[in-house]
């Protein structure tokens, strides 16, 4: 099984967009249809229990990537509130 050595790298490159991407451009970003897909296949595959064990280390990956892309929206949606 693969070891996730990426979290720490997204962290990081959340707090580098958030700080200099605009709030605009934050809010704006979308993975690709192609990205969205193989979410959604693994999500399925997870779903019924067919996943391997590199795909689960995959959607846990994108599972976390997808949490740190909302954090990042939220600091951008505050950010435009902000007077």
């Amino acid at each position: 099984m693969a070891i996730n050595v990426v979290t720490p790298v997204l962290h990081e490159l959340v707090e580098y967009l958030a700080q200099r991407a605009t709030p605009e451009e934050v809010l704006a970003f979308k993975v690709s249809e192609t990205t969205q897909k193989r979410a959604e296949a693994l999500t399925e595959r997870n779903k019924a229990g067919a996943l391997t064990s590199e795909e689960a280390v995959e959607l846990e990956q994108m599972l976390e990537t997808e949490l740190l892309i909302s954090r990042l929206k939220a600091k951008a949606a505050k950010a435009l509130h902000q007077p």
